[in-house]
């Protein structure tokens, strides 16, 4: 420990004898120690006056103090310092040795760095490649899928049997060679293209020739006519319709000859079939009409073979009357009558059925060769343009046409022999109805034979109406007669049952054919009425004549459900009504004719007074002495000549209502002479009004 020594500070006053407080020493520190003027303890010790050497050995003291505690404390932890210092050396040792091993790792690192930096390179040049190799293979995978083909299929389509593997195997060279000839322009420096193209085309000869081989040996199946051709169709020539496709795309020839054949083949297979069943419906034939059937014949005797006469009687009930023949328009499923079971029987049918028979079977078997031709004949690829449709309607044309003609033939065989109008008119209905289902069914190609038949059913159709009209001429022309039989005669039953029908055909359609015809077969009907009703010499027999036939005409359409709507009805309702008027006109002339002449002849008179009251009391004594047997008499004419009870009723009012009109005329006559003479005397009073009309009325219910 050093030695104490009194610190001697050179030009410091140590004493302070400034009694003021305000030291010197403070700014002698100031100016000689600046480091140290801010310091708090040196401006105490200068502030408050210390003695600087006092305070310095109290300094000392206290740092002497200090030493020996931090002496003592470190001989008492001595030997833990030299027991740390060893460890500190140890922990150096150690620590030096791991900066080795991490300079060694660190070295490492770097060298690995580097070879992970190489194989990041390589790695990336590795992927570019593969991706290069990965386009590379697809596109080469596309094209060596196109191109090649298996050894098996190969075998197959050369040795192999024609079945559905033979189809399948077909179907994939067919891929190849569509792939080739897409791309050939693309790729033709490719060497797989060029050593692959000449084996397709010796594997396409190959496959057409064995395709083409097959079908005609299916075709030529078809000459029997006891092969099902539409079965056929549908369990092999479907079935392998691809077939012939791959040979109208890859041998268009081949083609052509398979086309050929099955037309040659199948033109024959259907017209024979079709003349087999014309011929066996031609035997089922009820004749409905021949040329005697007109509306104008009279049933009189007609001469036979011999020169004599005889009665010929005939059930004509369908030759005028539609009846039951228009369910034929009705049926919801048609079918066919198949002669197998037809010939079984005695039934007979009428033409139309026969011809419906026809127009069916021709109808279904056409739908299914069309819808045949249009999945064999045509590919695809035609399918869906205009060509394939023209391309179909061709082979159908050519198949069909005879079959077509054995159709036209049936029925122009008939049309030449017939004269029943309903038949040929249902026949025209019949192929209306077949033109709407080919057209649901979406064949066109029957379009031109429905147009045909047409072309040759309505021609006939007007022949036999006009036929009709000649033959109503010829009856009115013939009549000589002045006798008349008041009784519709059977001319106007007939009239009426053909107009009927015919308005029962034309109901839906309005054609305006038939319109025209009706007017003007009715027209003759009114002349020929006319012409009957005018050359009799008994004019009450000839309106009564004129009543039934109108009335029997209007009976038979209103049963037949027409109203006044239809021009046919109205004209006849109007030829009746003025008929009608005209009969009453002639009762009353007959049985008052006194009472209409006088009130015609006095309403013509200028004034009242002029009328003679001897004139009015003669009409009024014969009215009063003769009303009620007169008006008993004209029921009595009513009843014998009228048995309909509706048109007896209404000519019975008529007439009576026209005899009130005259006597109330006649009354109102002589109420104003009476009033204008001033009186009744001497003249006989008239019945009233009222008791003419309440002895009326007991006759209201005679029918």
């Amino acid at each position: 420990m050093p030695n104490e020594t009194d610190i001697v500070f050179e030009g410091f006053d140590t004493t302070n004898d400034h009694e003021d407080g305000n030291p010197d020493g403070v700014y002698i520190a100031e100016q000689l120690l600046p480091d140290t003027a801010n310091d708090e303890l040196v401006k105490h010790v200068l502030t408050k006056g210390v003695d600087l050497q006092q305070y310095v050995r109290e300094i000392e003291q206290e740092l002497q103090t200090l030493e020996d505690e931090q002496l003592s404390s470190y001989e008492e932890h001595e030997g833990a310092l030299l027991e740390l210092n060893t460890e500190i050396a140890s922990c150096d040792e150690v620590l030096a040795e791991m900066e080795k091993l991490l300079v060694n790792f660190k070295s490492s690192l770097g060298t690995i760095n580097s070879e992970i930096q190489t194989l990041q390179s390589d790695s990336l040049s590795m992927s570019q490649r593969l991706k290069n190799r990965v386009v590379a293979e697809k596109q080469l995978s596309k094209i060596i899928q196109g191109v090649v083909l298996a050894p098996d299929a190969v075998k197959t389509i050369c040795d192999g049997e024609v079945n559905e593997k033979y189809l399948e195997c077909l179907i994939e060279v067919n891929k190849k060679i569509a792939y080739m000839r897409v791309h050939s322009k693309q790729h033709h420096r490719l060497r797989a293209f060029q050593e692959v193209q000449p084996e397709l085309d010796r594997l396409r000869l190959k496959a057409s020739s064995r395709v083409r081989e097959f079908l005609l040996e299916k075709i030529n199946s078809l000459r029997s006519l006891n092969t099902n051709a539409h079965i056929l169709q549908c369990s092999v020539f479907l079935k392998y319709r691809f077939f012939n496709h791959f040979l109208i795309e890859r041998h268009p020839e081949a083609a052509v000859e398979v086309r050929d054949t099955y037309i040659h083949i199948m033109r024959q297979y259907y017209v024979e079939h079709f003349e087999n069943y014309q011929h066996g419906l031609i035997r089922l034939e009820r004749v409905v009409a021949d040329r005697s059937d007109a509306i104008g014949m009279e049933e009189t005797n007609k001469l036979s073979l011999f020169g004599s006469t005889k009665s010929i009687a005939r059930d004509k009930t369908n030759v005028f009357n539609l009846g039951a023949r228009a369910a034929i328009l009705d049926a919801d499923n048609p079918r066919a009558i198949v002669l197998s079971i037809a010939n079984e029987t005695s039934d007979k049918w009428p033409f139309e059925e026969l011809f419906r028979s026809f127009n069916l079977a021709l109808a279904d078997n056409a739908t299914a060769e069309y819808e045949f031709i249009m999945q064999f004949f045509v590919s695809p690829k035609a399918r869906q343009k205009i060509t394939g449709s023209d391309m179909a309607r061709m082979v159908f044309g050519h198949i069909f046409e005879p079959s077509i003609h054995v159709g036209e033939k049936f029925l122009k065989t008939y049309l030449e022999s017939t004269y029943d109008a309903l038949g040929v008119l249902l026949c025209i209905r019949v192929m209306a109805q077949l033109a709407s289902e080919l057209q649901r069914r979406q064949v066109p190609a029957l379009d031109s034979y429905v147009n045909s038949m047409n072309m040759l059913l309505w021609p006939r159709f007007q022949t036999i109406i006009d036929s009709h009209i000649e033959s109503v001429k010829r009856l009115a022309s013939l009549r000589t007669k002045t006798k008349i039989d008041t009784q519709p005669p059977a001319t106007v039953r007939r009239y009426a049952e053909l107009a009927s029908s015919l308005l029962r055909l034309n109901v839906g359609y309005n054609t305006h054919v038939i319109a025209l015809s009706l007017a003007r077969l009715r027209a003759e009907v009114q002349a020929y009425l006319t012409h009957v009703a005018e050359g009799s010499s008994d004019k009450h027999a000839a309106l009564v004549f004129l009543i039934n036939s109108h009335d029997l005409i209007l009976t038979v359409l209103f049963e037949n459900g027409f109203t006044e709507r239809e021009e046919e009805v109205s004209s006849w309702k109007q030829e009746l009504s003025t008929t009608v008027l005209e009969f009453a006109e002639l009762q009353l002339e007959a049985h008052f004719g006194y009472l209409k002449q006088y009130v015609v002849e006095a309403e013509q008179q200028s004034d009242i007074g002029q009328i003679s009251t001897d004139g009015l009391n003669h009409v009024a004594s014969m009215f009063n002495k003769e009303w009620r047997a007169e008006i008993s008499a004209i029921n009595s004419v009513i009843l014998q000549s009228f048995s309909n009870f509706r048109t007896g009723t209404e000519i019975l009012h008529a007439v009576l209502g026209q005899l009130i009109v005259y006597y109330t005329r006649f009354h109102s006559l002589f109420d104003k002479r009476i009033a204008r003479r001033g009186g009744a005397g001497g003249v006989c009073q008239p019945v009233g009004v009222q008791n003419v009309m309440v002895e009326i009325k007991k006759y209201r219910n005679n029918f």
